[in-house]
């Protein structure tokens, strides 16, 4: 289970995926909701109506650390969205970092709602693709973020904030046994007046998770799929994106854009050609092929991002300081900047967030458990011809997203040619 962060505009809301989903009649709903919270060990439950049937999604969230939070299903605001519930079948997949809200919909049931890896999502994705293909159902596949694959149609987060009173997660009813024998209560009443001191003795008490256990939870979540060394990553993505034809059947290639997993996509703009055109000269490895509205753009696949080693945490005393970084990224030709973080020379600016976050807040009172893992972002604009400077990045900096862009007029410092965004995240002990 997956709880995000506080949703835009409302700081007290927040999605939660993972819940288990079952339908059961209107009549009677009560009787089988507590049935199915007693199967599940749930705490919290979800209903929505769907084709004369309830479908209730159960759940025990950790709620620690989110007092007074206003939970909500997202897969019950995906399964009620408009463009879903009008499908036979719908699958949606929503990046969050290196996590992947998975909800697949069948005639507007949900039959998975999972928070999962990316590779954990796209081999998921391949076994619901199947499913259906048996099922003789048309599945569409909508989704967003930079390392999701093939999809049908965009569809995006922001998209679930219109709808703001839907799948409120509320907490289970206590449940009180309806028909209990009064002389069994009068034997009850009896026995705890007279003999109660000796008798009862209290409950075991709820373990609490200390701050190391909370912060340990925290170190393996953030670091559950290893985020790609930058020094590895962003360098071959530029080298492989070289391959990718300029000019092809009248279109021109505009841009790039990787994440750290999956496929590439890559943007043409018209040049003289036509979509019928590309779509007829079109290889099997660049499908699919998406033509955009506004008439000028075309999307194709582009590679696939190679595998590389990750950020871990078990390097964590080998990382450099912040103010290390600050030196290692200075490289000879940076030496020219006069800004602490923003080091501009030659067309190759590195940008640093200057205050890393702790991976789990540590209060006043707990300051001697020694330094923790903070997290920040970067980012680096640069030339395909400065990739040696990225392969120098220190082993803890990760790689989320690069974006080639083909730079047809020489900028303000002259030159012309491949120009890259990468971005991603710094990780320091302190």
């Amino acid at each position: 289970m997956h709880v995000t962060e506080p949703l835009p505009g409302d700081k007290r809301a927040r999605l939660v995926f993972g819940l288990d989903w079952r339908a059961y009649p209107v009549k009677g709903a009560g009787a089988e909701r507590r049935r199915y919270a007693d199967d599940f060990g749930a705490t919290h439950y979800v209903e929505i109506k769907v084709n004369g049937e309830v479908l209730g999604g159960f759940a025990t969230p950790d709620t620690t650390g989110m007092r007074g939070a206003r939970l909500y299903s997202g897969a019950a605001r995906i399964a009620l969205h408009e463009r879903i519930r009008s499908r036979p079948a719908a699958l949606v997949l929503l990046q969050d970092e290196q996590l992947v809200h998975l909800v697949h919909v069948v005639r507007g049931a949900v039959r998975s709602d999972e928070a999962l890896g990316l590779e954990d999502a796209r081999n998921r994705q391949a076994t619901i693709e199947a499913e259906s293909r048996r099922m003789g159902l048309q599945l569409t596949v909508f989704g967003s973020g930079a390392s999701i694959g093939d999809i049908d149609e965009p569809f995006h987060a922001t998209e679930l904030l219109a709808q703001k009173k839907v799948g409120r997660v509320s907490r289970l009813p206590v449940s009180i046994p309806a028909l209990v024998p009064l002389a069994l209560i009068a034997v009850a009443l009896v026995v705890g007046v007279t003999y109660g001191p000796g008798l009862i003795s209290p409950p075991p008490q709820e373990h609490v998770a200390t701050w190391q256990e909370q912060y340990a939870a925290a170190v393996a979540n953030a670091f559950r799929v290893a985020p790609p060394l930058a020094s590895q990553l962003a360098p071959q993505l530029l080298a492989l994106g070289g391959a990718t034809d300029a000019i092809r059947t009248g279109w021109q290639f505009d841009h790039e854009d990787c994440g750290s997993r999956g496929n590439c996509t890559v943007t043409y703009l018209r040049a003289g050609g036509t979509f019928a055109g590309f779509d007829a000269g079109a290889t099997a490895g660049m499908r699919p092929v998406s033509f955009m509205a506004d008439g000028l753009h075309l999307t194709t696949k582009g590679v696939a991002i190679p595998k590389v080693e990750g950020v871990r945490p078990a390097d964590a005393r080998n990382w450099p300081s912040l103010e290390e970084m600050k030196l290692l990224l200075q490289t000879p030709a940076q030496r020219l900047s006069v800004k602490a973080f923003e080091l501009d020379s030659y067309g190759y600016r590195v940008a640093i967030e200057g205050t890393p976050r702790p991976l789990l807040a540590v209060s006043p009172g707990e300051a001697h458990l020694g330094p923790v893992i903070r997290v920040g972002t970067w980012e680096i604009d640069g030339y395909r011809w400065q990739s040696p400077l990225l392969a120098r990045l220190p082993p803890n900096m990760a790689l989320e997203s690069l974006t080639a862009t083909l730079q047809t007029k020489a900028g303000k410092n002259g030159t012309a040619g491949i120009r890259f965004v990468a971005k991603g995240k710094y990780y320091v002990l302190g």
